[in-house]
């Protein structure tokens, strides 16, 4: 329980502050434009500036703030799970005990990245839609586990290997557009409503998202636990 409560704190940790300096670069990028907008324009737009705690402002900063973490936590699982792997191997930590921490990390940060998406509604509109809650913390399980799975997988390949899988992963999506445009054009303008009518429930769309989130965590734990030290 202690390697794995260091183990989170750690991820957590590293986490934390690549958010934080996420954050600054993009608000430091955004006062350098516009700087240059002030520079060319030659007036200053007062409103442009004006914070106002109670208004508008803080619900912008708040889902500003929100699609930076889950952004950032979706590069984060791509990017580290090999670098936090060997450091955890040379820590002594077992591959089980870095996989559940960094999970019970996504854990937190998707939660608190939910509850600031509901105190956005509620400041909007003075009340939360509960289905739309659910709709919201199902798209951010699907993007973070696709991207923990990617991540392990990535980790468990060599550079060859892991530009191999990026140009088949691309050529992938571009081929599964082409059927989609394809299939679009077979069928008829009120068979294309029918198909879609017959499977736009949130039932049902929740219920494959639930699916593709439990296939992408099994390929993620499969990966890491099998995930070895290479030399490259």
């Amino acid at each position: 329980m202690e390697k794995l409560n260091k183990q989170y704190l750690k991820q957590l940790s590293h986490y934390s502050w690549l958010t934080l300096i996420s954050i600054i670069s993009i608000l430091g990028v955004s006062a350098v434009f516009y700087l240059l907008v002030i520079l060319f324009s030659g007036h200053i737009d007062v409103e442009a500036v004006s914070i106002s705690i109670g208004g508008g402002n803080l619900v912008s900063m708040l889902a500003f703030l929100s699609d930076v973490m889950v952004l950032v936590l979706v590069i984060f699982s791509i990017c580290t799970p090999y670098q936090i792997f060997k450091e955890a191997i040379a820590n002594g930590v077992s591959r089980w005990t870095n996989w559940l921490a960094h999970h019970l990390m996504v854990i937190t940060v998707l939660v608190v990245a939910w509850l600031m998406n509901a105190l956005i509604e509620l400041l909007q509109s003075g009340t939360v839609t509960w289905s739309q809650r659910w709709a919201i913390i199902i798209s951010m399980l699907i993007g973070v586990t696709t991207a923990g799975a990617l991540g392990n997988l990535y980790g468990l390949m060599s550079m060859r290997w892991k530009i191999i899988l990026t140009i088949a992963l691309l050529a992938s999506f571009f081929v599964l557009c082409w059927l989609v445009v394809r299939l679009v054009f077979l069928v008829t303008p009120e068979r294309a409503v029918m198909m879609i009518q017959s499977i736009n429930h949130p039932i049902v769309w929740n219920g494959l998202g639930l699916i593709w989130v439990a296939l992408m965590v099994g390929i993620d734990y499969l990966c890491a636990l099998h995930m070895q030290l290479r030399r490259d």
